[in-house]
């Protein structure tokens, strides 16, 4: 594929995504808009990934749940995204900027590596640009772009059988290292997308080296590129040991199942479609159990799976081959016994809570499997097979538009100014009140984690997959704050400020004018609806 027509498809990916995007996106306020929850704990997350590296702080060291150690732990560290996050945030200094920025570029990259993966089966421009349409944005990435960024960060594992058919052929040294490398920037966004591109890239493998002589090429280069990329996995998983394994409950309930794949969501227009003229109930866009396929796409991938029968190759044969693998995956636990449940007896895979995610390499065999259909109608139509194959876009494209999305679109909120004042105090750990741990609106906590960027002090607050022991108990204590025996506490964790916001809660209006006439607390200053002390100390 020639340069004029890669920036032709870019320029395409790129306005589809502009429209696809559309439900999620303030495009007028990419730099101060955002989602709460998981979507501000991935602001932080970068954030602080590219402060560490800018910074040469300790990268787990990160200045949540003060004072526990290797903080970044109970969270995901997603380093592969923030690499591509850190030009956006060095240079203009904004996480949220940064964010939209790597998330909006997502779409198109997944589109564009998919393209180029068909185009190796295919050799059809036109039927690779279907397929990156239909992997790029497929319903999936749709039910995960409100909080998953790294759901939508996947650009590099069509990539890995590109690279490693070309290792297979030409076993050298810098054919295997590209191969690592792409595994590795897919392993480091996040630990799914570990195991993912992990079976991908072993099955792929094995599959392209039964077609032929594996060398003393393959087996150095082979075996330096995995020792490199284990041990560099390893030196980024090794602070997780200590994070609990999800249960079978938890998997059985985020766990798949066909319905999950072939029923129409409720926020789109088939959806709707269905629940006004039929007794049957759409699926929900929260929660993990929706993928739907789309009509189109299934419809396109049949055919392709019947055209495909006569002419396969070993680089289709093993993407198609990770797809069913994960589709059984997918289902998750069983009462008796699935495919999933010997999967977890590996090492560390009991750490997957949600195998319905699984349905992204799923969707990677049924991308590849459309851009065989398109193809063979492209022969068959001749002249008429741009209009027809435009017309299947605009239909398949539709059907993952989302509509009525309820979480509406992401609310604008700004840094408060009392955190850029912290900015200018000594060095101190800080804790915000009030504490949303233990209540149902504890996702309110990433509230602080996106604060504390306009000063990275260390914080007593914190969000993530789970928690430090004792932290609940902590924040109950510190809440009684200006109690005497909150402030014995936080003198204990040498905590320095105390940073209460009354209009969140209107009882913290009382406990600042007794904070202003304790004379063991410095008041520091009223910023609107928020005040800042000092404490453990006279004077900052």
């Amino acid at each position: 594929m020639n340069l004029k027509s890669f920036a032709t498809s870019a320029g395409c990916f790129a306005l589809v995504t502009l429209v696809m995007a559309s439900p999620f996106v303030d495009y007028g306020h990419l730099s101060s808009a955002s989602y709460e929850g998981d979507s501000r704990l991935l602001i932080w997350t970068l954030a602080w990934d590219s402060h560490a590296m800018l910074t040469g702080s300790p990268l787990f060291n990160a200045n949540m749940f003060h004072p526990a150690s290797q903080a970044l732990a109970w969270a995901e560290h997603h380093v592969g995204i923030a690499l591509f996050a850190l030009p956006a945030y060095a240079s203009t200094g904004n996480p949220v900027l940064a964010y939209w920025l790597v998330w909006l570029i997502a779409f198109p990259l997944n589109a564009l590596a998919m393209q180029a993966l068909a185009y190796r089966v295919t050799h059809d421009r036109l039927a690779a640009f279907g397929a990156g349409l239909v992997y790029a944005f497929c319903f999936f990435r749709m039910h995960h772009a409100h909080g998953h960024v790294q759901m939508l960060w996947t650009w590099a594992l069509p990539l890995v059988p590109l690279a490693l058919e070309r290792w297979a052929e030409r076993p050298s040294l810098l054919h295997a290292a590209v191969a690592a490398t792409l595994v590795l920037l897919q392993a480091l966004s996040g630990w799914y997308l570990a195991v993912f591109a992990a079976l991908l890239s072993l099955v792929v493998a094995a599959i392209l080296l039964t077609t032929r002589r594996p060398t003393v090429g393959h087996a150095i280069s082979g075996t330096l590129a995995l020792a490199i990329s284990v041990l560099t996995i390893w030196w980024f998983a090794a602070p997780y040991t200590r994070v609990l394994a999800g249960g079978p409950a938890e998997a059985a309930a985020n766990s798949a199942d066909l319905g999950a794949y072939l029923v129409p969501p409720e926020n789109t227009w088939l959806g709707q479609w269905v629940i006004g003229h039929t007794t049957f109930s759409p699926r929900w866009i929260w929660g993990e159990q929706t993928l739907y396929v789309g009509l189109t796409t299934l419809v396109l991938a049949a055919i392709g799976l019947w055209k495909w029968r006569n002419r396969p190759g070993p680089l289709s044969a093993a993407v198609l081959t990770t797809g069913a693998i994960a589709l059984a995956l997918s289902f998750g636990p069983a009462a008796g016994w699935s495919p999933y449940d010997l999967f977890t007896q590996l090492p560390a895979m009991s750490l997957l809570r949600a195998p319905a995610r699984f349905a992204l390499l799923v969707m990677l065999a049924l991308a590849l499997l459309a851009g065989v259909a398109i193809a063979d109608l492209h022969r068959r139509l001749g002249r008429a097979a741009p209009a027809v194959l435009i017309a299947l876009a605009l239909i398949g494209l539709s059907e993952s538009y989302v509509i009525g999305f309820p979480g509406g679109k992401p609310p604008q909120m700004a840094t408060p100014a009392v955190y850029h004042r912290l900015n200018t105090l000594p060095a101190g750990a800080v804790l915000s009140l009030p504490s949303y741990v233990g209540t149902p609106e504890a996702f309110r906590e990433s509230d602080y984690l996106l604060f504390s960027t306009a000063h990275w002090r260390p914080i007593v607050n914190g969000f993530g997959r789970q928690e430090p022991a004792g932290h609940g108990a902590t924040l109950k204590t510190v809440s009684r704050f200006p109690a005497a025996d909150a402030i014995q506490r936080l003198c204990d964790l040498q905590v320095r400020y105390v940073v209460l916001h009354t209009a969140r809660a209107s009882e913290l209006r009382a406990a600042a004018q007794k904070a202003e006439a304790n004379p063991e607390i410095t008041f520091l200053g009223r910023f609107a609806d928020d005040v800042l002390f000092g404490i453990c100390s006279r004077g900052p």
